[in-house]
């Protein structure tokens, strides 16, 4: 009886602490809010996490990019810190040394929350020669 005690408050708890940290439980929505390359094909990204899904702590997020629309994290991608956050807002940002000169890059951010994955929109960003 014990034991089987013990296992149906083990059910019970792992999907609460799954839970843990979100409110209304929903995917995070983010948007980019700058996509700048430099004269040495340096892409500066800055995104803008617009509603966190009801959670205040995110397990990943991001930048993606690739030679081809709409990048995902089967392309090539770049995890990103939290740069600065207040009441309302989160951002982060990230500096990637593109590889190829004269060539357009589909650009977009993504943010892993405790509901699942997203993305945001995307920017093309085009290297110099």
């Amino acid at each position: 009886m014990m034991e089987h005690l013990k296992r149906m408050l083990f059910v019970c708890a792992v999907p609460l602490l799954l839970l843990a940290g979100c409110m209304k439980f929903g995917v995070a929505e983010t948007q980019i809010t700058k996509c700048e390359v430099d004269e040495n094909n340096v892409l500066t990204v800055e995104a803008t996490i617009l509603d966190g899904g009801g959670c205040k702590y995110f397990i990943e997020q991001g930048f993606c990019y690739s030679l081809f629309p709409e990048p995902s994290l089967t392309d090539i991608y770049s995890t990103s810190i939290i740069t600065a956050e207040n009441s309302d807002t989160t951002w982060f940002s990230q500096e990637i040394n593109l590889p190829m000169a004269d060539t357009a890059y589909y650009v977009r951010a993504f943010v892993k929350n405790n509901a699942g994955l997203s993305y945001s929109n995307q920017m093309k960003a085009s290297t110099k020669q």
